[in-house]
Order: structure tokens, then sequence, then C-alpha cells
């Protein structure tokens, strides 16, 4: 080629080789300082596909074994629990054997043994009650006396108890709102169902009958301890039940005492209710209070009676752990009938008179009459009216609160659901893989013949009665004979629960050890494909760092050479 000015092919030439080398040196730099072979789709297409689904597997299966873990921790916790059930039993069989001995008394020996029976039996439904993470799986289902944990939802049964505690909590849980009633002879009513935005469900009686009724209970309604089931799965807006009141007798004049109650677990009080609050439930008067709880500002701390007869309606305070009623309640009883009614203190004398007819009178502002006209029992206060033409209105919302309240509940109210902190579950569902299928359903169920009339209940509930010996006698000696048995089936069922657990744990521990050598060897295979070689990388890294300076030096060169046209004008 000619000597030329305006094209320096050979520093041109040196140029496109020292670019070359530049982005050779940048890439195999990358590569060096980040351990990566791929570090963007550009580098190999096909293998970032390939690295990035590799690496969902591998978290997938990281996850799945913690999981198992998690699931070992919980079979730990059941399983130890059933250790010291197993204790106890052993114990229980000792002190059977023992009352089971002709040297002792049935009246005074047996019956020091009982009592240490009788002990074990209540340790041994503590012992059943041990959670993990608000799981239980040893009870058999059964809360606290008049609670049923089903699904996580509580059920309240017979919570009409006088004074009775409900284990239940520190927030607040608002059952069935019955409203005024009509005060008509209805012999059944029928309520709608409909489902709510909210995923709440709600009851409305029909207007001639109640005026409302709403349900946050999963279970269905109680009424005197009459559950009436209610299958939400299967109802629709617009479905109707129907409550038989003949049948349930003093139900309906359960409704407005048993339930509307919100319940404070930071306070602690009593809330007692008549064993039949309403006799007359099928007359023509009934009560038309409504939402008698939201008054519990002028009841808080107070024992809460509720008793009516044909037409009449008597309202009782009485004090509980000295406190009295306030002169100062904002309760108002509005439409008063023809009836006089007296308000006395607990010595008997006459406290206030309400005016008959009067519209609207607030307790502690009433008139005071003579004593003459009060016949009142001990400790209490009473408000009587008539309540054929009267209603009730309440002026605030306050709490009425339960005796030691023992487990957290979350909070709700009319238009919520009230959810248990506890889920009975006889089987435990693991994600142990990385797939949708990978889910293994570990019912902890077991079939065995040994176990005499046990055999018919192979599930885990290891509580007294799920054992049978909760009323197990050693009063005579006959008696412990037989306790020797049943307590003998009851130590095998629980060798079987503990062998259900510890099955089930190692099946679980095979699988963690199936998951991290698959974890292990899709790691490795995912390296492969994206990681570094780091000594052929400094090969690749060295080789573009020479090029590099000798195409820099070339170029220098390349824009020398022009100059040696101007020896020609010389």
């Amino acid at each position: 080629m000619g000597m030329v000015v305006q094209h320096n092919m050979n520093a041109l030439n040196a140029y496109n080789k020292l670019n070359t080398n530049v982005a050779g040196l940048k890439k195999s730099s990358e590569k060096l300082s980040s351990g990566y072979r791929i570090n963007r789709a550009g580098d190999d297409a096909a293998g970032l596909a390939i690295s990035e689904k590799m690496r969902s597997q591998i978290r997938g299966l990281t996850q799945a074994k913690r999981n198992s873990q998690d699931g070992i921790s919980m079979i730990q916790t059941f399983e130890g629990a059933t250790n010291e059930s197993h204790s106890i039993l052993q114990r229980m069989k000792e002190l059977a054997s023992e009352s089971a001995n002709g040297t002792y008394q049935d009246e005074v020996d047996r019956d020091a043994i009982q009592l240490e029976f009788n002990q074990l039996n209540d340790e041994l439904d503590q012992i059943a009650d041990t959670d993990f993470n608000g799981v239980v799986m040893l009870n058999g289902g059964e809360m606290a006396d008049g609670v049923k944990a089903t699904n996580g939802k509580f059920d309240y049964v017979n919570a009409t108890r006088d004074a009775q505690q409900i284990g239940t909590a520190g927030g607040y849980i608002k059952g069935v709102d019955v409203g005024a009633y009509a005060g008509t002879n209805k012999e059944s009513v029928t309520f709608t169902y409909t489902q709510k935005d909210d995923g709440t469900f709600e009851w409305k009686a029909s207007a001639d009958s109640l005026s409302t009724i709403t349900s946050n209970a999963n279970g269905g309604f109680t009424y005197d301890g009459a559950v009436f089931a209610v299958d939400t799965s299967k109802l629709v807006n617009g479905d109707t039940i129907v409550v038989d009141f003949e049948k349930a007798s003093a139900a309906v004049g359960k409704g407005p005492v048993t339930t509307g109650y919100n319940i404070d677990g930071s306070d602690t009080g009593v809330v007692k209710l008549d064993k039949n609050p309403l006799a007359a439930a099928a007359e023509d008067d009934v009560i038309t209070s409504e939402k008698i709880a939201e008054a519990a500002n002028a009841l808080n701390g107070l024992t809460l009676t509720y008793t009516a007869t044909k037409g009449d309606t008597a309202l009782t305070l009485a004090t509980v752990n000295g406190k009295t009623p306030n002169g100062a309640q904002d309760v108002e009883i509005a439409k008063l009938g023809e009836n006089e009614s007296i308000v006395l203190d607990k010595d008997g004398t006459t406290l206030n008179y309400i005016k008959k007819g009067s519209t609207a009178v607030k307790i502690g502002e009433l008139q005071t009459v003579a004593a003459a006209k009060a016949a009142a029992k001990d400790g209490t206060v009473t408000v009587t009216v008539n309540l054929a033409d009267a209603s009730y209105t309440p002026a605030k919302s306050n709490s009425v609160s339960v005796v030691e309240p023992k487990a957290k509940v979350s909070e709700a109210n009319s238009n919520k659901t009230a959810t248990a902190p506890l889920t009975y579950s006889d089987h435990m569902v693991l994600q142990t893989g990385s797939r949708t299928k990978d889910s293994v359903d570990f019912t902890f169920k077991y079939t065995t013949d040994g176990m005499g009339d046990l055999k018919s209940n192979l599930d885990l509930s290891s509580r007294a009665n799920g054992l049978n010996t909760k009323n197990l006698s050693l009063a005579t000696q006959e008696d412990a004979n037989t306790a020797i048995d049943k307590i003998d089936n009851a130590i095998n069922k629980v060798s079987m629960v503990r062998a259900t657990f510890g099955a089930t744990q190692n099946r679980l521990e095979h699988k963690i050890e199936n998951l991290t050598t698959n974890t292990e060897n899709l790691t490795e295979a995912e390296s492969t494909i994206r990681d570094t070689d780091m000594a052929s990388e400094m090969l690749n890294y060295t080789k573009f760092n020479v090029l590099q300076q000798a195409a820099q030096s070339m170029l220098a060169q390349a824009n020398q050479q022009p100059q040696s046209i101007l020896q020609l004008l010389g």
C-alpha cells in the first residue's frame, strides 16, 4: 500500500484490536471478581435458564428440609409429653395394684389411694393439652368446659351454667346477639342465612318473631345446652333454618341472657346465669330487653341474675367481692307499665321508687319511698317492672368479664368470627419437596387389637377420657382389679401413640437425609453451569491484559508512521 495520510490503516487495525482486548479483559475481570461465569443472559442464555430453574429447586428443597425439621420438632414435643403420660400410667398401675391388695380398708386406705389416682387423671388432662405453635394433638379436640376446638373455631356448648368459667381470654368474644322478642306466642322461629363481604355470616329472624339474631360461631346456636348445628360449607345466601322452641322448652328465654356478652380478659368478675331464666318461654309475655350485656357499665364486677315470670321481669344485681351497684348508673328503662316497682339495698330498706307510667327513669335518680313497702333478700338490689309493653335501651356498651381467663382469643364482635388460639389436628401435612405434589399428609393412626376396650378408639387422645381412666375407682378390691386391666390398656394405647410419633419421626429423618443429598447434587450441577472456573479464567485475564498493552503500544507506533512523509518534502 502506498504512503497515505487520510487513512492510517495500521493505526485503525491496532485500535480495533485494542478495543477487543479491552472488552475481553473487562469480561474476564467481571467473572473473576463475581465468581460467576454467567452474570447476565448475554453470557449464556440457555445456561442462565437452566441455572435459574435449578436455583428454584434448590431453594424449595432447602425449605422442605426446614419443614421436615419443624415436623420433627412438633413430634418430639408431643412424644415428650406422652413420655410423662407413660410415667403417670405406670404410677396409676402401682396404685391400682396396691389397692387390690387385701390388707387395705375401703373407707380409709383405698380412699387415700383414690385421692392420688384422681390427681394423676387431672395431670393426664393437663399434659394432653400440650400444644406446638398453637396445634394440639393429644386432647382429642376437647378444650375447657363449655368450649370445643373445631377447625380453629370456638363452639360454645352449655355456656349457661351458673358462674361458669369460660376458658377464653384477653380479647373479646361476642356470641349470638339476640334482639328484642316481640312478645308473641311463637313455638318456632325461622332464621335466614346471609353471607357477608368480610367472610362472616349473619342470621336474621323473621320480622314477626324476633328483631335480629346474628351469629359468628361456626358450630351453630346454643340454647340452654341444646346445639342447633349449622354446616356453613353447604349454605348459600337466602338459606333458612327453623329452631323449634317448643321442643327446646325454655330455650327462647336463653337468648337475651346467654348471648351478646363482651368478654374482657383484662379484668375479673363473674357472669351468673339462671338455669331457667324464662320459665314461661312459650307464653305471650316474653322479655323484650335488647343487648342487656351492653349495659355492662352498670353491672361491671357484679353477678347478673335474670329471671322472669309471665308478664313481669326482675333484674337482680348482687354484690361480688364487696362491690355494690353505683347510684348513678346510666341505665334507662323506658315505657314502664302500670306496676309500681321498688329498688332495695342490701339492708332491706327502700332505696328508690319508680313512678308508674314513667317514660324514662335512670337508676340512681328515682324517688325514695317508705321501707314498709320493701321486702328484699339480703345482698340484692332488685328492679321489677312490667315488660308487657316495655323496652330496654342500653346507654353504653362495656364489658362483662369472666373469672381467670385462660387463653388469648382474637378480637371479635357481632360482625366478625371469633377464632380460637388452638387448632386440634390428628394429622400433619408437610411440604417435603419443591413441587406441589411433594406434600405429604402424615396421619397419626394405628391399628392394633391389643388394647381391649380401647381397640376401637385408635386416635391420639391421651386425656383421661381418651384412655378410659377418668372414672376408674379404687374404692374396693374388685374395682382395683378391674382398674388394673384398663390401665394396662391405657399404657398400651400411649405406647402406640408414641410408636406412631416415633415411626413418623424416623421417616422424616430419612426424608431430611434424602433432601440434603438432592440439594447437594443440584447445587453442584448448578455450580457447574453458573460458576467461574477461576484457574481457566485467570489464563484469559492474563492473555487479554498482555494483548491490551501490546495493542496500545502498536497503536502508538502506527500513529508515528505518517510522519515519514515529511522527509519527502525536505
